[in-house]
């Protein structure tokens, strides 16, 4: 059984393989004119897909249970996100040879503790992790500055606890709760009455990429840009 994000997913790149198609078929048709005598003057045929519109029915099954209790869409809660800075802390202080008192390490702690307060957002809005882990980093050595740790130590260590917690921070993200739903036909219709089927009706529209390339510093540098 799909999730409705991933089926809709598939539709969407199914048509984006069938206008690929196109125009692969196109390029062989422009090389077949080339080589004739009377078709190379006549115009190449290409088609494009400026709107395509699905008419999509599922039947929505089941809808995994939501771990919102703690944070929205997968997202770890700031009590997680503290558990986590704490080892990427001690860790980094630990390789690089430095020793907290316990009244430095109590006025750390503290100074953290006033911080995860602070990024305290409503139950529905997610924790942003990169603010978390840069904030936490600089409060650290913010502390470390009063602690006697010269400058240039400190701004070493505040990039690597902050490269290296927002690395871990961003392993405790869990899968958000998925829509599960039946989407063959013969599934939707042994599912029940109409009423248990919902219509999904989608207008996509086309857009499309293209390569262009540029000159920077005297080196030339390919992009994908909106056409």
């Amino acid at each position: 059984m799909p999730n409705l994000g991933d089926y809709l997913g598939h539709l969407i790149s199914e048509i984006t393989i069938a206008r690929m198609q196109a125009d692969i078929e196109a390029v062989r048709v422009a090389e077949l004119y080339s080589n004739h005598p009377l078709l190379k003057n006549m115009p190449i045929p290409h088609f494009r897909l400026p709107n395509v519109e699905l008419d999509v029915p599922v039947v929505i099954k089941n809808l995994e249970a939501s771990n919102s209790e703690k944070a929205p869409r997968g997202a770890p809660s700031l009590e997680e996100s503290r558990v986590v800075f704490n080892k990427v802390l001690a860790k980094t202080l630990s390789e690089e040879k430095i020793r907290l008192t316990s009244v430095q390490n109590r006025t750390l702690k503290k100074a953290l503790d006033e911080n995860i307060v602070s990024l305290t957002q409503p139950k529905e809005v997610s924790v942003d992790l990169n603010r978390v882990a840069k904030e936490l980093s600089n409060t650290v050595s913010e502390n470390l500055i009063s602690s006697g740790v010269d400058v240039k130590t400190k701004e070493k260590i505040e990039n690597k606890i902050n490269e290296l917690a927002r690395v871990e921070l961003l392993k405790l993200r869990k899968e958000p709760s998925r829509l599960k739903v039946l989407v063959n036909t013969s599934e939707i219709r042994e599912a029940g009455p109409i009423e248990a089927i919902t219509r999904l009706h989608l207008k996509i529209s086309e857009e499309a990429f293209e390569w262009t390339s540029i000159e920077s510093e005297g080196k030339k540098l390919d992009r994908l840009v909106i056409e």
